[in-house]
């Protein structure tokens, strides 16, 4: 006798779209952008430090040149990002997250924080390490996910600590 369906998949995709409608709550409607959108600011703030280039972002997100070309001038029209030129070779522009991107992303990763927090009420720990377990096996089973790292169970989500560590430092500078 097999095991009963449980709808896993119904349940994940129910709980990722109410995750991602919530994460945008606060976000006015003409600011809210498309989830890859989203990826490619975190992706930019992430690596603020390096030089970004279009070829990079389609190498780590595995699409498409013209998907990202795409998406490159849909951002710089709305202010979010800027291709400038780099001193070593006129012809490479590299990509970089302007005030209005850095902005949104504060806001969304402060949503982020607080839904994590709203999301985890009331659920004893060692109900959640095995929610994160299991659901860390699924997506295993599924072939995996190149984001695996920062979702190991015991560790408090990365997400979580930065938008913590960002209100702090931001009302440290508002008491100043």
């Amino acid at each position: 006798m097999g095991r009963e369906i449980h709808n896993i998949g119904l349940i994940v995709k129910c709980l990722d779209n109410t995750i991602m409608r919530r994460a945008l709550d606060d976000i006015p409607e003409e600011e809210k952008l498309p989830v890859m959108q989203g990826w490619m600011i975190k992706y930019l703030h992430d690596n603020q430090r390096e030089d970004v280039f279009q070829k990079d972002i389609e190498r780590d997100f595995h699409i498409a040149r013209s998907t990202v070309t795409s998406l490159v001038k849909q951002m710089e029209g709305k202010g979010y990002i800027a291709r400038v030129g780099v001193e070593r070779d006129s012809r490479l522009k590299k990509i970089i997250l302007l005030e209005k991107g850095e902005d949104l992303y504060d806001r969304i990763t402060d949503n982020i924080s607080n839904l994590e927090e709203r999301m985890v009420q009331g659920i004893p720990e060692e109900e959640l390490e095995q929610f994160l377990q299991a659901a860390l096996k699924i997506l295993d089973n599924l072939g995996g996910c190149e984001c695996r790292t920062a979702m190991v169970p015991g560790q408090k989500n990365t997400s979580y600590n930065l938008a913590k560590e960002k209100r702090n430092n931001r009302e440290r500078r508002e008491r100043e």
